[in-house]
């Protein structure tokens, strides 16, 4: 019987490959469309907080509650609270648009368990680190093609609505370019993330049912738990511990100032990201190498 023929593919090649791979099946386009849809529905829904924020109905309130909302409007229209307010608008359609991240990571990995593929794949290149890296990459890429699609439509968008609500518009200003950028990260981080979890349990079902669990279950709980302990422990870092659910983690990595009272910064969202990452694609690689693929 003839030895399976292996090959020594650059790692480019590989990339190709695995590019290739995604692009023959319906999922990534379907994505893609549903990232717009979302990006548009969570823009419009955006824009409407933000023109309360910055035009409260003063006139429907009562003195008390009015005084109150011209303080909140009069810091939402200074300089601090438009920068925040136009990264707001430059990321909308992320939080949903990650999980969609987190799904194609997770179905590149596992459809070639589904599909039985997988043997084929490492003895025609049996070196499976370079593989799975590969698949790494491949995901990114399509991941960032995600965030490409959600930044076109709120650049067109943001800068007519706020010059509509006749407010500065602060695009160019780095907490805002900042925001975009470590969206991107975010975006390409998370289907590093599902492709890490779908290496771990190899089930298609299965991968993606955990990886909606951890995405969207686990910032609820944590969301309700901390006030909750809040009140046992009664100490104010308590209520930042919600960084450590992932979801939490990207929304705290890519907002400027504090995303929530008593949140921590940036950077520890952005360290908590980098953790999982780490953690799921280091495992990934770990198992990828030393399990039987048949």
């Amino acid at each position: 019987m003839t030895a399976p023929t292996t090959s020594r593919r650059s790692p480019l090649g590989l990339v190709s490959a695995e590019v290739l791979k995604i692009r023959t099946t319906n999922v990534w386009w379907l994505f893609g469309i549903s990232m717009v849809a979302v990006t548009l529905l969570a823009l419009g829904l955006n824009m409407l907080i933000t023109h309360y924020q910055l035009s409260p109905p003063l006139d429907q309130m009562s003195e008390e509650s009015r005084m109150q909302m011209e303080a909140e409007a009069a810091a939402a229209r200074s300089t601090a609270g438009l920068i925040k307010i136009t990264a707001n608008l430059m990321t909308s359609g992320q939080y949903l648009g990650l999980l969609f991240a987190l799904i194609l990571g997770a179905l590149v990995v596992t459809n070639e368990y589904f599909h039985q593929t997988a043997t084929a794949t490492f003895l025609t290149t049996p070196h499976r680190t370079a593989v799975i890296v590969a698949k790494f990459v491949a995901a990114g890429l399509f991941g960032a093609l995600f965030w490409l699609v959600a930044t076109v439509i709120n650049l067109v968008v943001t800068p007519i609505y706020l010059s509509s609500e006749g407010v500065a518009v602060h695009l160019t200003d780095w907490p805002v370019i900042q925001s975009v950028l470590l969206s991107l990260l975010a975006f390409v981080m998370w289907t590093i993330f599902g492709l890490g979890l779908g290496t771990l349990i190899r089930s298609q079902i299965g991968t993606i049912i955990v990886g909606i669990v951890v995405y969207l279950v686990s910032d609820i709980l944590l969301n309700i738990l901390a006030p909750l302990l809040h009140n046992w422990i009664e100490k104010d870092w308590v209520l930042g511990l919600p960084v450590i659910a992932p979801a939490t983690a990207s929304t705290i990595m890519i907002t400027p100032g504090r995303a929530f009272e008593h949140a921590p910064p940036q950077w520890a969202g952005l360290l908590v990201m980098i953790g999982y990452v780490v953690i799921l694609g280091g495992l990934g690689i770990l198992l990828t190498r030393r399990r039987d693929i048949s």
